[in-house]
């Protein structure tokens, strides 16, 4: 093979991952997992990548946003519980007499803002775990099953990363050197 065709060869290789790299925008272009990732992270990570159903999310990267997830919802119904029983817009509802006032309060509205704010982008994340975890996004259907589906969610998703995860990634990663579960603190 002369100069010139290994010179055409290479030119063609360089042109087609710039190809790759324009279909990818610019901030997903690195969808490695965060290993260590605290909790801001973790929150700052899933507003981010809210989007993208690919590449994959460390534990600690899943599991904080859990944990601040949880804390929100318990602010969110403390805040509106307090706010209804202030009011009274939900008295006549918690004390049996359902034809008075709104069931719906301002508990309710808030929990639902959220819950609908953070669907899609949970969903997302979910998917990435499970991409790091060597299993595809699809596995998170396995939380319509009641009890048995919620628990063998929890446990797939509490399994430590699996090198093969890094098929499902799309940036440098994919095919390079991978981050493995010893490499920093989950």
């Amino acid at each position: 093979m002369s100069s010139a065709d290994e010179h055409e060869t290479t030119s063609k290789a360089a042109e087609t991952n710039r190809e790759d790299d324009r279909r990818i925008p610019p901030r997903f272009a690195d969808d490695s997992p965060l290993p260590g990732a605290g909790p801001i992270q973790a929150f700052l990570r899933f507003w981010k990548r809210y989007p993208i159903f690919t590449g994959r999310a460390s534990r600690s990267e899943f599991w904080w946003w859990v944990v601040v997830h949880a804390v929100i919802v318990t602010a969110l119904l403390v805040i509106g519980r307090g706010v209804d029983v202030a009011t009274g817009v939900t008295a006549g509802f918690w004390e049996g007499q359902i034809t008075e006032g709104p069931a719906w309060g301002v508990q309710s509205i808030l929990t639902g803002i959220w819950g609908l704010a953070t669907i899609i982008p949970g969903l997302s994340l979910n998917a990435r775990r499970m991409h790091d975890t060597d299993h595809s996004g699809w596995w998170q259907l396995i939380n319509l099953v009641p009890i048995f589906g919620w628990f063998f969610f929890i446990w797939l998703a509490a399994q430590p990363s699996d090198r093969g995860g890094a098929r499902y990634d799309t940036g440098p990663n994919r095919e390079g050197a991978q981050i493995k579960p010893g490499d920093a603190p989950q």
